[in-house]
């Protein structure tokens, strides 16, 4: 176990046209209590004044390293080349969107959280906001965190997590996790939907507090909720496609069941927002004849209720009813 003094932690922040947040992104990091740090900016050949910002930061700083791409290959593209730098037999990595920002002890709770845990991955919850120039920060009561450990297995076991465990932000990882996967460069979406599960996977012990230390800048117009494209929808059902192929080559049986429930699920959302698409009915047939064809992977699941079988089997003849039920659960949650 490496002494705290000895723990670098790789920050990885994918850059791309970015200029408006760069600076609070970046003074979020320098604002950490936990000092030893490296940030590694690499500008994915952005049009704005981004380059500038990075060199200024850069320059300023020199735990700060700057990295240019010579034609833009995406986030997920970025985010390789950030990694392609680093050691893994020592040392953490975490990742960072340029909109977002961090809690000045974002770094030194994810570490402890880590040390104490003995585990290989830890996570903390996130703080939805829209402030577009601030460094604002919800209340946190530090004391009374809730916390909880799991193998990576069981994490991806729980659907209810699963949206925000495919997230790579919000998380610090020990290095060697990484060092033979990388995020699939053609994707234009949901790159880290496609990796950090193989992540996870790898992970003995992942250690998980609810304290909401991440700030995601919640924008309209960001990647994942612009207007729908083809490409969007079709990257995330292939998304599905790859964990199907994933625990099919590992031979778990339990996790593939769930991949094909996270693949229905993802084809039900497909045929609920391709609507406004010129080829919409096209997308429509096509989706309803991948429910049909393989709907009872949930309806024959083990591991669910019968009331989440009979559920599957209602969407085969009524898949519009589905959004009715996200919208009773979100409730329930309390959004």
């Amino acid at each position: 176990m490496c002494r705290r003094e000895e723990a670098v932690i790789s920050i990885i922040v994918p850059v791309y046209n970015a200029e408006k947040f760069l600076d609070r992104c970046v003074q979020s990091v320098i604002d950490q209590t936990w000092s030893n740090w490296k940030l590694i900016l690499v500008d994915d050949h952005s049009s704005d004044g981004s380059r500038e910002v990075c060199r200024k930061w850069s320059e300023r700083d020199e735990r700060i390293e700057l990295i240019l791409h010579e034609k833009n290959g995406g986030a997920a593209a970025a985010r390789n080349t950030g990694l392609d730098t680093l050691d893994f037999t020592n040392g953490y990595i975490a990742f960072l969107d340029s909109d977002d920002y961090l809690h000045p002890r974002y770094l030194e709770s994810l570490y402890d959280l880590l040390q104490r845990r003995n585990a290989d991955i830890s996570w903390v919850s996130v703080n939805n906001t829209f402030e577009k120039k601030e460094l604002l920060f919800p209340d946190i009561k530090f004391e009374s965190a809730n916390e909880y450990e799991l193998t990576g297995k069981q994490l991806l076991m729980r659907e209810d997590l699963r949206i925000m465990y495919s997230m790579v932000w919000g998380k610090l990882f020990k290095s060697k996790l990484w060092e033979k996967i990388r995020f699939p460069e053609n994707y234009h979406y949901y790159e880290d939907g496609a990796t950090t599960f193989k992540v996870l996977y790898e992970a003995k012990k992942v250690a998980v507090s609810d304290l909401k230390l991440y700030n995601y800048f919640y924008s309209e117009g960001s990647a994942t909720r612009s207007n729908e494209s083809k490409i969007r929808l079709y990257d995330g059902l292939h998304t599905q496609e790859d964990k199907i192929s994933f625990y099919t080559e590992k031979e778990e049986p339990q996790l593939l069941r769930m991949a094909y429930t996270a693949y229905l699920t993802t084809v039900l959302k497909i045929m609920r927002e391709c609507k406004k698409l010129p080829d919409s009915k096209e997308i429509y047939r096509e989706m309803r004849k991948l429910y049909r064809k393989n709907y009872m992977k949930a309806v024959t699941n083990p591991d669910f209720s019968k009331g989440q079988r009979v559920k599957y089997v209602i969407y085969r003849f009524f898949p519009g009813l589905q959004k009715y039920y996200i919208r009773m659960k979100m409730k329930k949650m309390g959004y």
